[in-house]
């Protein structure tokens, strides 16, 4: 269970690492009709399509309908310093704003997780400060604190966005391993309430209501996340071990 709650926080962190450089001058841009009705957004240096998908709507797939209707094909980039229309009701353009100001902050803080904690610390409070809203630079933190033992520091910091989803998988492997298990289940249940709950949640939701007994709950849960072809291939196997144990 621990691997599987740090897997998903992890992953969050190094979801901005991807690439991509191939950039079109504005000569290039397919007009949208709709343009008016949405936001605009200055292109960065470091900027693409997932990265954006990532930050503003929180689905990495929707890159290319991203793409789309800025006026652009999901192969090439604007180039810096280029004006875009995203697909967000104008009135949160400056929440926009910060968010992406917040998610460069953490892409700035997973290149050094590794070789300067303290500085990655301080950028991740930075992107909590510029986005108090958004729940990424508090898991990650979370993390930092998990690591050093601060368990009680990253339950502290987790309260106030506990009934989002990662946080509350977060804080069901805390109790999960406090071996409080009401607790964990009830953070679980609260990371399921969503449409299209992560792969890490189903792996671990579905391992934890198996080894609590609750068969049956377990293995429609495990089910759906083998049916997922885009889950990573570790927890699926990790998923069918627990669903072959199931059946025995």
């Amino acid at each position: 269970m621990q691997r599987i709650i740090y897997a998903s926080v992890l992953m969050v962190i190094l979801l901005a690492g991807c690439t991509k450089t191939r950039v079109v001058q504005s000569r290039y841009i397919i007009q949208t009709e709709t343009a008016v009705a949405n936001c605009s957004y200055t292109w960065q240096q470091g900027d693409y399509w997932e990265f954006l998908a990532w930050a503003l709507l929180d689905d990495v797939s929707s890159a290319s309908v991203l793409a789309i209707t800025a006026g652009y094909t999901p192969d090439v980039l604007p180039s810096p310093g280029t004006e875009i229309i995203i697909p967000i009701p104008e009135e949160y353009e400056e929440a926009a704003r910060h968010r992406m100001e917040s998610a460069r902050l953490i892409r700035m803080a997973t290149d050094i997780h590794e070789t300067d904690r303290s500085g990655c610390m301080e950028l991740l409070i930075d992107a909590r400060e510029t986005d108090p809203s958004w729940s990424v630079p508090f898991t990650n933190i979370a993390v930092l604190f998990l690591e050093d033992g601060r368990t009680d520091d990253a339950l502290e910091l987790l309260g106030p966005v506990c009934y989002k989803n990662t946080p509350a998988l977060i804080m069901a492997g805390i109790a999960w391993r406090q071996g409080n298990t009401e607790d964990a289940m009830r953070h679980l249940s609260e990371a399921l309430i969503t449409t299209t709950p992560r792969p890490e949640v189903l792996a671990a939701a579905g391992i934890a209501w198996s080894v609590t007994g609750d068969r049956e709950r377990a293995g429609n849960i495990i089910r759906r996340l083998l049916e997922d072809p885009e889950a990573p291939s570790e927890l699926r196997v990790l998923a069918l071990r627990y669903a072959l144990m199931l059946g025995e």
